[in-house]
């Protein structure tokens, strides 16, 4: 009706009038308000200019607080500045439990918004094992959780905050995220798709960093630049496998025997490794200025192959490490990584991007957007391993606007399910404004004064009043803010593809908690010039460790994690894809693998007890973390009966409250 209304009073270029502009920021085009009016009824439409004028006033705050210039004066680029804790008063001081709170809390009250209750004991419980472990929780910590709470719930909640943290499960769902970014896999991609045997060090150096709650900054120079700045440290020389993580074309860099096909290659290979490196680090999208000058960022071409001459005495392979005998390194002999040329070879920018019309040379250099720190970085006689220092240390300096924005925006996108800028991995023109920004600088700044310690914001998030919030909808909050983006509750969440694997054989109690080492292959392979992956069940013990262990194919998707949205490990994943489709239900109810985990689930509570309730029971409380409902322990009872424990198990697996968290 809105885009009819638009055409209709548009001018001749097709651009909306000025009457249609303030339908949109007043609401003050009467004529307008009487058509749509009409066509809705005075209830749905009186909702529908609420949300409107939510969405135009918070657009306003954005731009009042942050500004609107696209250039020097855009809001990322600004220095960081610790905004003052907002004053709230009476039940929503009340309410608050950290300083996060009172951002949120005014936001929700100048739009006649309120904050959600808190969710009960047993929700809260499952929620943080999720978000923290990837893992559900026992019967048993559910209970002693809820008991503790009874006494003291403050204290409960932060001990078992304290305890999820300390897990080493919280580093194999961490690094997940981090893994997403960095577009890990197993293999190298392309035609040839072959194995990358010794990929996984890295895996595990992301694991063990997260465990150790290793600072940010410095998590960030090794993966970076970590061989040369501890040069005799093994770890840091795994770390740098995070820029040879992406797809490698085979053909193109070793068997073709065309130097064009070659140079091609060599040019999306440095391309992988800038992006990468700016998209997650800074969220700038770079890549858009290869081919010519950036079209919404003021970005130059030159300043992209600027960028790219960081990288350019870096090849990838398989190379030799010294053991270091720390978990998971001691048992690897070599491992694929960089290796690096102390003399780089001169990088020209290139016309629209083409390997073959080299024009002038360049030298190392940060995009110049951002003012502080310099973007100077050196000459293009500047030897390899200082370039990436440099950049490195440009990344992670305490001026940079953007990287500890960028961060604390992941953490928030990954605990609420949507970050306050809805594009984790672009914060210039082309991203979405900061529905929070002054909630952003105080993440930002608190991240500064924690010593970059991710844990340390993890504690900070999750012990809000905010994330407690229970995920109950109300019609008329819905009515003006339908996306949740004032949080006004929380935002129930679908598990991700591995939690739903690893929640399925945790609650079976096939789980294999070995960590680290090479990863598990469910798969047979038959060496070709394209090789065969061809899947099979997953039915013995090797093949039930974590989902983050799991050999990860490039060019043959694994059909069941496929299906619940697993991310394509050939792109860059900020943030995954949540779909509802045919396939999903079918994968759950049919694959074979879950059948295999129902009868094993079945065999579980079968050697706990004989008896239908004590199995109805201990089956609610394993999936769901809660005890069954009179009603639908009649009804389990019936679907025993008539069809087995077995079946029972299965429609476990299926429901809605396994796959969904609250």
């Amino acid at each position: 009706m809105i885009q009819t209304l638009a055409s209709n009073t548009g001018s001749s270029t097709g651009r909306p009038s000025s009457s249609l502009h303030r339908l949109f920021t007043m609401g003050s085009f009467i004529s307008a308000e009487i058509a749509i009016s009409f066509a809705l009824g005075q209830s749905r439409f009186l909702k529908l200019m609420m949300s409107i004028r939510v969405t135009a006033a918070l657009l306003a705050l954005c731009i009042s607080v942050i500004g609107d210039d696209r250039s020097s004066g855009w809001w990322s680029v600004q220095p960081v500045q610790e905004p003052p804790v907002p004053t709230v008063t009476g039940e929503d001081a009340a309410w608050c439990r950290n300083p996060l709170d009172h951002f949120v809390v005014q936001s929700l009250r100048a739009h006649e918004l309120g904050p959600s209750p808190m969710a009960d004991p047993q929700a809260l419980c499952r929620r943080l094992f999720y978000d923290l472990t990837g893992l559900p929780p026992s019967p048993e910590q559910v209970d002693a959780f809820v008991m503790a709470a009874q006494r003291d719930f403050d204290a409960a909640y932060a001990a078992l905050v304290e305890a999820l943290l300390e897990s080493p499960a919280y580093g194999e769902r961490w690094a997940r995220h981090w893994l997403d970014i960095a577009h890990y896999a197993d293999t190298h991609g392309f035609e040839r798709d072959r194995r990358r045997d010794n990929a996984w060090p890295y895996r595990d150096y992301v694991i063990r960093a997260l465990n150790d709650d290793k600072p940010y900054d410095q998590f960030l120079c090794e993966q970076i630049a970590g061989d040369v700045l501890s040069p005799g440290d093994p770890d840091c020389l795994v770390a740098t496998g995070f820029l040879a993580a992406g797809p490698w074309d085979l053909v193109g860099h070793e068997e073709t025997k065309s130097p064009v096909q070659r140079r091609a290659a060599r040019t999306l290979d440095l391309d992988d490794m800038a992006t990468q490196v700016m998209t997650s680090t800074v969220a700038i999208t770079v890549n858009c200025a290869r081919c010519h000058d950036h079209k919404l960022d003021p970005i130059s071409q030159k300043e992209y192959y600027q960028l790219v001459s960081v990288f350019a005495g870096l090849k990838r392979k398989d190379r030799p490490i010294v053991h270091s005998g720390k978990d998971g390194i001691e048992n690897a002999s070599m491992i694929f990584g960089i290796v690096a040329d102390s003399d780089p070879p001169i990088v020209h920018l290139l016309d629209r991007g083409d390997p073959e019309s080299p024009l002038e040379e360049v030298s190392p250099a940060a995009p110049s957007w951002i003012k502080s720190p310099a973007p100077e970085i050196g000459s293009s006689r500047m030897p390899e391993g200082e370039r990436r220092v440099a950049l490195a240390n440009w990344i992670t300096h305490r001026d940079n606007p953007l990287t500890r924005r960028v961060i604390a925006n992941r953490l928030w996108h990954w605990h609420f399910g949507q970050g306050l800028v809805a594009t984790p991995s672009d914060f210039g023109n082309g991203g979405s404004l900061p529905s929070h920004p002054q909630l952003l600088d105080f993440l930002a700044t608190k991240l500064l004064e924690e010593k970059w310690s991710l844990k340390a914001m993890h504690r900070l998030i999750v012990t809000s009043a905010t994330y407690r919030q229970t995920s109950q909808a109300s019609e008329d909050a819905l009515a003006i803010d339908s996306g949740n983006r004032l949080l006004w509750r929380m935002s129930p969440r679908r598990l991700a593809a591995e939690e739903v694997r690893d929640a399925v054989l945790a609650v079976s109690g096939k789980l294999n908690r070995e960590m680290f080492g090479p990863g598990y292959r469910d798969f047979d392979y038959q060496e070709e010039y394209a090789p065969v992956y061809r899947y099979r069940t997953a039915d013995t013990p090797e093949l039930w460790r974590r989902s983050i262990y799991r050999f990860v194919v490039r060019s043959t998707p694994h059909g069941f994690m496929n299906a619940l949205d697993c991310p394509d490990p050939a792109v860059m994943t900020p943030k995954r894809l949540t779909t509802t489709t045919a396939a999903q239900t079918l994968a759950l109810f049919n694959n074979d693998f879950m059948l295999r985990q129902s009868a094993y689930f079945a065999e579980r509570l079968q050697s706990v007890s004989t008896n239908f309730d004590e199995q109805i029971t201990l089956g609610f409380k394993l999936a769901f973390a809660r005890p069954p409902e009179t009603s639908e322990t009649v009804a389990a009872h019936d679907l025993i009966q008539s069809s087995g424990l077995a079946t029972f198990c299965r429609a476990l697996f299926n429901a809605n409250e396994f796959v969904y968290l609250d």
